[in-house]
């Protein structure tokens, strides 16, 4: 296979936005970023750092979060910094949300592994460290620091890099194992319990987060036909005819 040449590019970006609770686990995010300067400061009074605005247009960033019960997450999305060029990335190792010192703020971070992406980031390779914290109204701040690897046409002055791997993708047994951990897993299988319990009779889980899932699957499916007790005589046939299958069965 022929060599690559990569380059590495280093920035800092302050993206601003929301996070939307899309279920009792799924958290999605959406933030930009204008071209920005990060100033530090060390001096006799310690520490301190700025924002400034900068030329240039602004970046834009849509990902998910998929909780656990221990406060972990596992996380995917995409940053589009210009039109065209879009890095596509998902979370490694530990990544976390939790409380902060300020009650009104919730503190998460995570390090996320770079999967290549469109125009500027075909086939680019790198990590990138998101540091950021949600108000209790839900508004986002997120701080990202990284280092990509992008072919050196695209890339800034720096020491040269090399590589003869291809981008990786992930395994049908490495995706179930992060399917488990995420807790979608209790969530499909709690949608399941509700879809077959008006046929089967059979009281639903009563956990909280599965009890509310219900409820948010209840409000969609009551719309659709063969639901609702209160439907024709078509939806009480099938019913019936359900019903009768299962006795049918448990008697054999």
């Amino acid at each position: 296979m022929q060599e690559t040449l990569l380059r590495p590019i280093v920035y800092s970006l302050q993206f601003r936005g929301r996070i939307t609770s899309l279920s009792s686990r799924v958290l999605e995010q959406r933030a930009s970023a204008p071209s920005q300067v990060l100033t530090t400061t060390v001096d006799a009074n310690g520490l301190a750092g700025r924002v400034h605005p900068g030329e240039g247009e602004e970046a834009l960033l849509v990902s998910r979060l998929v909780l656990s019960d221990d406060g972990s997450f596992d996380q995917s999305g995409t940053v589009e910094f210009a039109p065209g060029h879009v890095l596509a990335f998902r979370s490694v190792g530990s990544a976390r949300l939790g409380r902060s010192p300020d009650p009104h703020l919730r503190h998460g971070a995570a390090v996320w592994e770079v999967e290549g992406g469109e125009g500027q980031f075909r086939g680019a390779q790198g990590r990138i460290t998101s540091n950021f914290f949600v108000s209790d109204t839900d508004e986002l701040t997120d701080n990202h620091f990284g280092l990509i690897f992008v072919a050196h046409a695209a890339a800034t002055d720096a020491t040269d890099a090399r590589t003869r791997a291809p981008l990786r993708r992930l395994s049908v047994r490495e995706t179930w194992a992060q399917f488990r951990r995420s807790g979608g897993l209790k969530d499909l299988l709690a949608e399941c319990a509700l879809w077959t319990a008006p046929w089967t009779g059979y009281p639903p889980y009563q956990d909280p987060d599965c009890a509310e899932e219900f409820a948010l699957c209840a409000s969609v499916w009551r719309d659709l036909p063969y639901y609702n007790d209160s439907g024709g005589g078509d939806t009480h046939q099938a019913k019936r005819s359900t019903k009768w299958s299962i006795d049918e069965r448990r008697e054999q």
